[in-house]
């Protein structure tokens, strides 16, 4: 399915699981899926995804060579840990004083080429993604996105890929939960509210260079504002 057919099959409705909803932190656990379950037509408020079995097969495979349990925990650990880098700030601190960008990077990262190249491309993509993110009305300033920077785009795609691995049975019940609350509490601590958490999840995917980023602020904008969303009456993480 495109990535247009996507957003008009999302605009169709948030689709909201009337049988097994969930409630209290388990819903708040979920809701950190909400961004990439809203762009898939999936469930926004259970563990099920409620997509098929050929659409999360294809989904796991094609975008993210998952095919076993093995897979899935590899990719799921990835995503989480993502965000705890300890070289991003300095990446992000490089981007905040661009005249001396270069001997921000090699002071602060080790002493190895290969390493300073990878931060370097890095730091080009953020510059790159960060003043379109700022003039969409995303972030006040670029001090908001720096205090969140892409957290939501990775744990967001962590917790709905754990739900998507739940559905082909690649992960156990107790082993989704423990993916989406570390997920939560990943995001809790770089955003403070829903609204932080969609606009660095629109961020994080202009960030890895995805198009059409437009219908996703349109996404985040109905979660936040749609009365059928779970986000709707809720303001802090």
């Amino acid at each position: 399915m495109s990535f247009l057919k996507k957003i008009m099959r999302a605009f169709s409705g948030l689709r909201l699981n009337d049988k097994q909803p969930l409630y209290g932190k388990q819903l708040d656990y979920v809701l950190v899926s909400s961004m990439y379950a809203a762009q898939q037509s999936a469930y926004l408020n259970a563990f099920e995804t409620g997509l098929s079995k050929g659409e999360i097969q294809t989904l796991l495979q094609d975008h993210w060579g998952i095919d076993n349990s093995e897979d899935a925990k590899s990719i799921l650990s990835g995503l989480i840990t993502r965000n705890n880098d300890p070289y991003l700030a300095v990446v992000y601190a490089a981007y905040a004083n661009k005249a001396n960008y270069v001997e921000i990077l090699k002071s602060g990262l080790p002493e190895d080429e290969h390493l300073f190249q990878r931060y370097l491309q890095v730091y080009r993509a953020i510059s790159a993604a960060i003043p379109d993110a700022v003039s969409s009305g995303l972030f006040e300033n670029y001090a908001a996105l720096e205090k969140v920077k892409d957290a939501g785009w990775n744990y967001g795609r962590a917790s709905f890929i754990a739900r998507c691995c739940f559905d082909m049975n690649y992960l156990s019940a107790n082993e989704l939960v423990q993916y989406l609350e570390e997920s939560y509490n990943g995001l809790k601590n770089c955003c403070k509210t829903w609204k932080d958490y969609t606009a660095s999840y629109v961020y994080g995917r202009a960030l890895s260079g995805a198009s059409h980023n437009a219908g996703m602020i349109a996404i985040a904008d109905d979660l936040l504002k749609n009365g059928k969303s779970p986000l709707m009456d809720k303001t802090f993480i």
